[in-house]
């Protein structure tokens, strides 16, 4: 049985081995008639790799975006084809291959590799080596100190201190020249609000780190070679108390022509202080005086910076408020026309047996002082003196002197007009008005003029004598 099967393979077997490739040939034509070999199009995104390489170098390399998507054309049956995306496709670049250009060190080229996930035997990529430019410039590196601020308020009487501190103080930020160069400040702020959890009077918090040029706008980091550690920044920051005292201001020395102070006026009545409780503990207000007046003709104004005020550990809630100004107002001159009665105006030296008249009832007297000064002669009556020693009978101008305090008021020169007569002498006999005016003899006549010259003497130390000539018929003079 064995050997009739073996019979039956062996017979005719060139024949059948030839019908046997006849059948694959046949099956291979079919096959490429129903599966042919296509081309197709895919997009893929190129991953960069070995910018350190460039950096080394001195340079920084840059790639734009659009650059980076790349097309290519692959060749392969429909079946396979059929079953690829783009997402089937990767691409990747060394930039440690790059090629600088001779003729223009600012530009390159980096070879792309190109792969796919699926059927890696069965494609075939065409148009040969694919490449994508590369702008070369110098690399900077810069270290700049964080900068750190904090906004908001803190609830009950807390303020945030002065000195928040940042982890990592500094940081090192590298790159192209043409981008480090514009980097003015590195800074990270934080917000702080009633909510803000405090522990042992501190506040930690993180925040991202900004970088700003010279105009106060932001550089964009996506083209910098910034270390993975500063994406966000440690900020920590103390907690201090608050307290509120008032602001006063000292003097010394006087103004010229013996003017006063009226009054201290400062732009701020009270300032917040936030510090330690301990170092605000004996703190009850903040003189930011002396300020010297010495000789001031007019109102003392000038600035003061609190700050040079506060002891340390201790500063403003507000910072803004440094600035105090300060206005020492000084009395301003003023003057008054008053009148001078001739009624109160005493007289010395007049010689016995003569009257002495004023021509003119009133005189008008200019005088001159601080207004606190001018304001306090409101309603007094003005008085003066004068000294008639030696002068003869007849009409005589005289000067007048003012009992005013010559350290607080000033004048012009006054003159008044005055007549001086002799007494006419009385009778002893009776029968006339004249006689009978004064009531005395002639011997009376002389103790009155005694009498008058004395009243004259005390009115001049009075300053508020009144002098009343007598007729000829009493020949009298009463000092009022």
């Amino acid at each position: 049985m064995g050997k009739k099967i073996l019979e039956t393979f062996t017979n005719n077997l060139g024949f059948k081995i030839l019908a046997v490739l006849f059948a694959f040939v046949l099956w291979l034509v079919v096959y490429n008639l129903n599966d042919p070999i296509k081309t197709k199009t895919f997009t893929t995104t190129v991953s960069v790799t070995g910018k350190d390489a460039v950096v080394d170098m001195g340079k920084w390399p840059t790639i734009k975006e659009s650059d980076k998507t790349i097309s290519f054309s692959v060749s392969g049956k429909r079946s396979y084809l059929s079953n690829l995306d783009d997402s089937d496709f990767y691409a990747s670049a060394d930039l440690s291959n790059i090629v600088i250009s001779k003729d223009d060190p600012s530009s390159a080229t980096v070879k792309v590799d190109i792969g796919c996930t699926k059927y890696k035997s069965s494609v075939t990529f065409n148009g040969g080596d694919h490449t994508i430019p590369v702008a070369i410039e110098n690399y900077m590196q810069k270290q700049f100190e964080v900068k750190v601020s904090v906004s908001g308020d803190l609830s009950g009487a807390k303020a945030i201190g002065d000195n928040p501190q940042a982890n990592p103080r500094v940081v090192k930020i590298g790159g192209p020249e043409s981008i480090v160069s514009t980097i003015a400040s590195a800074n990270v702020s934080i917000k702080v609000d009633e909510n803000t959890i405090v522990t042992d009077n501190q506040i930690t918090d993180r925040g991202d780190l900004v970088l700003l040029n010279e105009n106060g706008d932001e550089v964009d980091q996506s083209a910098l070679d910034i270390d993975s550690q500063y994406n966000s920044i440690e900020v920590t920051v103390d907690v201090l108390s608050t307290k509120e005292v008032p602001l006063k201001c000292s003097y010394t020395g006087t103004p010229a022509g013996g003017k006063g102070v009226l009054a201290v006026n400062l732009s701020e009545e009270s300032v917040e202080l936030k510090g330690s409780a301990e170092d605000m503990n004996n703190i009850t207000s903040i003189d930011v005086g002396p300020i010297d007046i010495s000789g001031a003709t007019s109102d003392v104004k000038t600035s003061v910076d609190l700050s040079g005020y506060l002891p340390d550990g201790v500063s403003l809630v507000n910072s803004g408020k440094a600035k105090l100004n300060v206005e020492i107002q000084i009395e301003t001159n003023a003057s008054a026309t008053m009148t001078l009665d001739s009624s109160h105006i005493a007289y010395d030296g007049l010689a016995d047996g003569e009257k002495l008249s004023f021509v003119t009832d009133k005189t008008s007297v200019i005088v001159s002082g601080t207004q606190s000064d001018i304001d306090s002669l409101s309603g007094s009556t003005l008085r003066g003196k004068i000294d008639v020693s030696g002068l003869s009978v007849g009409t005589h101008t005289v000067t007048v002197t003012l009992s005013l305090d010559d350290s607080k008021y000033t004048w012009g020169e006054i003159k008044v007009q005055i007549v001086i007569e002799k007494e006419q002498s009385t009778d002893t006999g009776t029968g006339s008005d004249s006689s009978s005016g004064s009531g005395t003899g002639s011997s009376e006549n002389g103790n009155n003029n005694n009498n008058n010259s004395n009243n004259n003497s005390n009115n001049s130390d009075s300053g508020t004598g009144n002098n009343t000539g007598s007729d000829g018929s009493s020949g009298s003079t009463t000092g009022n």
